[in-house]
């Protein structure tokens, strides 16, 4: 399923704190980012997004140039009571987090690691620059007209 209000490109870093501290999510984590040769910029290609008892994986694919969900649950607190219920709602959301944040990383081809990790938005790339990396940077740059930006690829 296509994530139609997203962009047909990754996200960058500071884009994805916008969702973050829009009204549209309780919270949105990155799962993946990636650094290219010669840029400032990190681009996000997989998401943790949390709405009001829902947990979606949301990661841009390469081969259909959008975003797909590639996590998605819903989820209610087993007790009624008030108190329960928004400690039970806060609980469920972090384990559909982290298990949409497991699905990512799996769909992204990326060595598991644990949600918290990469919850911070001072997520670290990996060391040097990938294949999907420079992909997702040309995409990016494609797309925002920045198509002439001089970066290296080593």
């Amino acid at each position: 399923m296509a994530m139609d209000s997203f962009p047909n490109r990754p996200l960058t870093i500071t884009e994805g704190r916008a969702l973050h501290r829009s009204d549209a999510f309780r919270m949105v984590a990155p799962a993946s980012a990636h650094t290219a040769s010669g840029e400032d910029e990190r681009l996000v290609s997989a998401l943790v997004l949390v709405r009001d008892r829902t947990v979606q994986g949301v990661g841009y694919d390469l081969e259909a140039d959008e975003w797909t969900v590639v996590y998605d649950e819903s989820f209610d607190a087993d007790d009624d009571a008030e108190r329960a219920d928004a400690d039970g709602v806060v609980e469920a959301a972090e384990e559909h987090a982290q298990a949409a944040n497991e699905a990512l990383r799996e769909w992204a081809g990326h060595e598991d690691r644990e949600f918290e990790a990469v919850e911070d938005s001072t997520v670290q790339a990996e060391a040097g620059e990938s294949e999907r990396a420079r992909v997702l940077f040309e995409r990016y740059r494609a797309a925002t007209g920045n198509a002439d930006a001089d970066v290296d690829a080593e």
